[in-house]
């Protein structure tokens, strides 16, 4: 697991996740971010696959080539609203939709936003502990999957302070390394990565 402050349109995986609606609406934060840098080609992709699959069912995940981004392929994920009927458990169904996608097309690498915490209305610290619980589950049931690395595409201070409190929370990190990572949040440099090894 790796925690990375980015635009999600530049990660170079082999999947990125987009946060949509049943519409597959773009005018989301991420969708914005894709659209501008897919350009045309990626509007256009987005429109076959609404023409092809019809309207996207809540928790439910769907595909189309990446073209114009660094990433091969993008999932696009309709997520539910917080305090619909069964939200918590939708969300965590939505992640574990996106993880099987991935792993059906044998791709290594996926990116995820924090997926719910902004139109939908998660409080981030839920919308974080949800995903995380998401994928432990996925791949402890899981018994064989393609998937070797799973970014966690932030870009706020306070989403990546959570996300790696979580991460530390779950891989029982020391508190001292707990609080280096968040320490260099505030720091200078360049933007904000670390990894965690997967010890769920």
């Amino acid at each position: 697991l790796q925690v990375v402050q980015a635009d999600i349109a530049t990660i170079d995986s082999d999947a990125v996740i987009h946060p949509t609606n049943t519409d597959l609406y773009t005018g989301g934060k991420s969708g914005s971010a894709l659209e501008k840098k897919g350009g045309k080609e990626f509007e256009e992709a987005v429109s076959e696959l609404r023409k092809k699959n019809g309207p996207l069912d809540v928790a439910g995940a769907a595909l189309s080539p990446g073209f114009g981004l660094p990433a091969k392929f993008v999932i696009h994920c309709n997520s539910p609203g917080w305090g619909s009927d069964k939200c918590e458990e939708l969300l965590e169904k939505t992640v574990k939709n996106c993880l099987a996608l991935a792993d059906e097309k044998k791709l290594k690498s996926i990116a995820f936003p924090s997926i719910g915490s902004g139109r939908n209305g998660f409080p981030k610290q839920t919308a974080a502990q949800l995903i995380l619980k998401a994928i432990s589950s996925y791949f402890v049931s899981t018994m064989s999957s393609s998937i070797k690395t799973v970014f966690f595409v932030l870009f706020d201070s306070e989403s990546i302070g959570i996300y790696v409190q979580e991460m530390a929370a779950r891989c029982q990190l020391n508190l001292n390394r707990l609080q280096l990572h968040c320490a260099s949040l505030n720091g200078e440099g360049g933007p904000f990565s670390d990894t965690f090894s997967f010890c769920f």
